[in-house]
């Protein structure tokens, strides 16, 4: 249930009292609502990417390159497919190349907007939610972006290695060596959308939060998407929000607050952050929701496809009508 502040007013309350130390919902600011796509997204492509990658692949841990290649070729093939032209970015951890995958949609702008999703798993798990859901998600944005018109900002979809342990927060982390190409070459950047665990929910009362004084903010069903960013994203997640409930489809909830805040920078748009770009992600609460997290119970019969594609709508919309 979103605090009936206006946004400028919860930023200075967070920044100059005692709020700062509890989350903040940020309500919708009265945008005009968007008509519904023409073309939705699909939840048995959802599915089929889901079940390649976690099924079929056993794992994609740091330490079985082998099946990192095979990940790498299944995303950049389904790229192909969607004919969207794609590059990549190779950089060596311990003697070992690892490869990022980023595919441009040609927008209105040369500015640019990335959305991300990593590939990797923790160790040799099945990652079916971690992190297969936000690669299906990945590839179906990016298609029904760019099936339609020319969105406002030209887009990157990345595909990033290393996210999990022993790299998480290091500098050998993919997003990190991404993130750090686009500020060395000085590309224009309005933000970055990281795309990480959309698959499971719940219509029970399982939600679990970091603390208890979240429970008297957002709901205790596992049954919406939730927008997490710093305060300085606080626009790019409330903008998400706002498309997402305009179509209706799921319940987006925001959590705008400081990156200490546990879980807040539980992935790749953590990097960005450290290079200074606004950057936001678009998760279903991880390990407060899925109780399968990082263990071999992450399955793909454990996901809901429907849901899932509710949120690649919303993410097409987002890229779709992105505004300055």
């Amino acid at each position: 249930m979103p605090l009936s502040l206006h946004r400028q007013t919860a930023r200075f309350l967070a920044k100059h009292s005692l709020l700062a130390a509890i989350p903040l919902l940020f309500a919708s600011c009265g945008s005009t609502p968007m008509p519904s796509p023409k073309e939705r997204a699909r939840p048995e492509a959802l599915e089929r990417t889901v079940r390649f990658l976690s099924d079929t692949l056993h794992g994609r841990g740091f330490d079985q390159p082998e099946n990192l290649q095979r990940a790498y070729e299944f995303i950049q093939a389904g790229f192909a497919q969607a004919q969207i032209p794609c590059d990549s970015q190779v950089f060596s951890v311990h003697g070992r190349a690892y490869r990022n995958l980023f595919c441009k949609v040609v927008g209105r702008s040369d500015t640019l907007l990335i959305l991300g999703a990593h590939y990797d798993t923790y160790l040799d798990l099945p990652g079916a939610d971690d992190n297969a859901s936000g690669v299906a998600g990945l590839l179906e944005t990016a298609r029904l972006v760019r099936r339609g018109a020319p969105p406002p900002y030209t887009t990157l979809f990345v595909a990033f290695v290393l996210e999990e342990p022993p790299y998480f927060r290091t500098a050998d982390m993919g997003s990190h060596h991404f993130a750090r190409m686009v500020h060395d070459s000085a590309w224009p950047l309005v933000g970055m959308t990281s795309i990480e665990m959309i698959g499971y929910f719940s219509d029970t009362a399982t939600q679990d939060y970091p603390s208890a004084m979240y429970s008297l903010l957002y709901p205790s069903k596992g049954n919406f998407i939730a927008a997490i960013s710093d305060l300085g994203s606080s626009d790019l997640a409330d903008e998400f929000q706002e498309r997402t409930n305009d179509l209706g489809d799921i319940s987006c909830q925001q959590l705008s607050t400081a990156p200490s805040t546990p879980g807040v920078d539980f992935s790749d748009h953590l990097n960005f952050w450290k290079f200074g770009y606004p950057a936001f992600m678009v998760t279903n609460t991880s390990l407060y929701r899925n109780k399968a997290y990082h263990s071999r119970a992450d399955t793909a019969g454990t996901l809901d496809y429907r849901k899932m594609a509710f949120v690649v709508d919303a993410l097409t919309a987002f890229v779709q009508n992105k505004t300055p």
